[in-house]
């Protein structure tokens, strides 16, 4: 925290300066407009342009001798770094086409606008004025929720393909968050004012996507190994209730963040090790049966990523007040 005097200045207002570091932050010079907002007891320090414009902000992306998948890395990382117009050239668009039309598909608010056998571009049309982090988490978990719920069922029913598929979902959204945080990065102001939270709650919010896209990642593939693996009736009771006792530590701490509560996050993370030796008991037992410790191991993961969740709601405190 810095500190300034205030100093009066004539017979109606006062002086306090500014620190060098917000003005060279926000590209401010001699003569820039700088207004207050009023805020219970505070006062919110603002400039004028609050939002960097970026409309014509665009990438060009060569096509040529790249594979399928840096391409979409490409697209995605122009996505995340909020280029409002993504350009792909080169001979070899044509027979990449499907793959890149797909890969901006599941992009939200990514359009094709333009497409030639040499040439496709996509426009993004999202407004950071509708969008907010905290339903965009709130809607990951209501997903992963559904996923879990389906994989419980893996034994009996195989939900598989729509694990996966609603998997695809999480990562759409983990992209847009992963954007919404780069853009309050480099719009403070707007994201203070927006919702309320500083760039440290910003890359908080960031990482805590990050272990839920990737706890995702393993419920989708818990399920992968849960039809491929074939356990007597007894031994499938019992890994289900190992995986029951994962999803109620997850819905502990996804609670505890939607409702700004660490405690459910302490409760949770004292019983990680007794999990650990549960599930290392179960791939003792079953160490015979093909698949089963890739199962195991896949469970154990979640369980790391729902930790991490965890630690991230007691350590920081950064959902909004």
């Amino acid at each position: 925290m810095d500190y300034r005097k205030l100093i009066s200045f004539g017979k109606s207002s006062y002086v306090v300066s500014l620190p060098k570091t917000w003005v060279t932050q926000n590209k401010l010079k001699k003569g820039d407009l700088i207004y207050f907002e009023e805020n219970n007891q505070s006062l919110v320090l603002n400039h004028q342009n609050t939002i960097k414009k970026s409309e014509n902000k665009e990438i060009i992306i060569p096509v040529n001798g790249k594979s399928v998948r840096r391409l979409q890395r490409e697209i995605i990382s122009a996505y995340i770094k909020d280029y409002k117009s993504i350009v792909l050239t080169g001979e070899e668009v044509k027979d990449k086409a499907k793959e890149i039309q797909s890969t901006i598909q599941n992009l939200m608010a990514l359009e094709v606008m333009e497409q030639t056998s040499k040439r496709i571009v996509a426009k993004d049309f999202l407004d950071m004025n509708n969008i907010s982090i905290f339903n965009l988490i709130k809607k990951m978990d209501i997903i992963v929720r559904a996923m879990i719920e389906d994989c419980e069922n893996m034994f009996k029913e195989d939900n598989y393909e729509n694990i996966s598929h609603r998997d695809n979902d999480v990562n759409r959204l983990s992209f847009l968050v992963f954007r919404v945080v780069e853009f309050g990065l480099d719009n403070p102001s707007f994201m203070f004012k927006k919702e309320g939270l500083e760039s440290r709650n910003l890359l908080n919010l960031w990482w805590f996507t990050f272990n839920l896209e990737i706890l995702g990642d393993e419920v989708k593939r818990i399920a992968r190994y849960m039809r491929e693996t074939s356990l007597p009736e007894k031994e499938q009771q019992k890994f289900i209730g190992l995986l029951a006792d994962a999803k109620k530590g997850y819905l502990s701490i996804m609670t505890g963040f939607h409702t700004q509560n660490e405690e459910p996050a302490h409760s949770v993370l004292e019983s990680k090790d007794d999990f650990i030796k549960k599930c290392d008991q179960f791939s003792k037992d079953n160490k015979k049966i093909e698949n089963v410790s890739l199962l195991v191991e896949k469970l154990k993961s979640m369980t790391t990523g729902m930790h991490n969740l965890g630690r991230v709601v007691y350590q920081y405190g950064f959902t909004k007040k």
